[in-house]
Formats: structure tokens, C-alpha cells, sequence
């Protein structure tokens, strides 16, 4: 987890659109996790991963069904947390609905994904999830993609980056219109390859998936 990744969970409770029970996946990697901003603020919180460990409330695999049964003492659950996880998962959209099954009528599912990135495999690294995948998931599942909350981690909303056409665009990888120009014309003319040319080396989109009936 980095800085912006803590930032858009923190405004977020700090919104009330996380609210207790919590549950969030990928708690026993051994980095930073949301427990402490989460019990911080009188939630209660519980951390899952595939295995038992430190961190780890409830071991499961969410790409199986049969393993949710585990949370059964806890449910319903107002808020999953999804942090740099599903890039790490083979099929993520088995991930997303097993965790949707969790959820209270209004509950809401918090995702976070790299779209840029380097590679960084744990145990392996397979997926990178744009701003779209978001809002066809939104609709096929019959839950709203909560735009307040739709961004690039860091940067700013979804909907603010966008090319000269207007089509959906990465954040620019420059501060400042004529330093991104200036970037652009340099790599151009030498032929190399370089963060001012056409995108971030980091970024990744967060949202909010809030389940119906609330």
C-alpha cells in the first residue's frame, strides 16, 4: 500500500461511505494494511487472506464460493476493502462477486487497482484494471459505481483526464501542460522512451461498488 492508496480510504471514512463491520482482503502479505485507520475511527474490522497468519482474522480463497461460508459469524458486512489484489488473482471477477455475497443491502465494495505499473508479482502479477471494467461491472451486477468517489489515487477523478479528442485518458505523467509538451517533443526527436512522454509510471484507479437495496 502507498500513501494515495490510504488517502482515498481515509476520505472515505471520513465521508461515511465505509461504514462497520469492514472486511478487507490481502491482510496477510506483511505491509500496511487499513486496520488501524479502520478500528482508529469505531469500526469494527476484520482481515482475510488465503492463509492463517498475523493480520489474518479469517483464512479463504475468494475465488472459490464455498469458502465464504467461513464469514458466516460476521455477516452482513457494510464495506469490503480491495486493495492491490485483484492484479494478483487469476480471475478477479470471481473475486469481486464472491465478496458482493458478503455485503448488507447498501454495503459498498472499495477497490483499488494499478492500471500503471511495474510488474510486481506476488506470487504472480496478471492483471491491470482500467476505469471501465468498473462500470461494466457496476451495471452487469446491478450496483452503482459511486462516481463522487471515482478515481486515479493521487491524481484527481476519473472523468477529469481525457486526450485532445475528449476520450477517457491515464493522468499526464507531467505537471504543467508545456512541461508535458516539452517532454513529448524531446522523446520524440531522440527516439528514447521516458516518464514525460505519454503516461504516469504509476497509476491506479479506485471505486466504490455500492450493492442495492440500501
Amino acid at each position: 500500500m502507498v500513501g494515495p492508496d490510504l488517502e482515498f480510504v481515509e476520505r472515505l471514512v471520513r465521508s461515511n461511505v465505509i461504514r462497520g463491520p469492514v472486511l478487507e482482503l490481502g491482510t496477510g502479505y506483511g505491509g500496511a494494511t487499513c486496520r488501524n485507520l479502520i478500528k482508529a475511527n469505531g469500526l469494527a474490522y476484520f482481515g482475510t487472506d488465503l492463509e492463517p497468519g498475523d493480520g489474518v482474522d479469517f483464512a479463504a480463497n475468494f475465488e472459490k464460493a464455498g469458502d465464504m461460508a467461513v464469514f458466516t459469524p460476521i455477516l452482513p458486512v457494510q464495506a469490503v476493502i480491495i486493495l492491490n489484489v485483484l492484479e494478483h488473482t487469476f480471475d478477479p471477477i470471481r473475486v469481486l462477486d464472491n465478496a458482493r455475497s458478503l455485503l448488507a443491502p447498501g454495503g459498498v465494495m472499495v477497490v483499488l487497482t494499478p492500471a500503471v505499473w511495474p510488474l510486481h508479482s506476488y506470487p504472480f502479477d496478471v492483471w491491470r484494471i482500467l476505469p471501465d471494467f468498473y462500470r461494466e461491472y457496476a451495471r452487469r451486477r446491478g450496483m452503482r459505481l459511486d462516481e463522487d468517489h471515482f478515481v486515479f489515487a493521487g491524481f484527481g477523478p476519473v472523468t477529469a483526464f481525457s486526450d485532445m479528442d475528449g476520450a477517457p485518458s491515464f493522468p499526464p505523467p507531467a505537471a504543467g501542460r508545456w512541461r508535458l509538451l516539452f517532454g513529448r517533443v524531446v522523446h520524440k526527436c531522440f527516439n528514447t522512451f521516458g516518464r514525460s512522454m505519454f503516461q504516469p509510471s504509476h497509476a491506479a484507479v479506485g471505486a466504490v461498488l455500492v450493492q442495492a437495496g440500501g
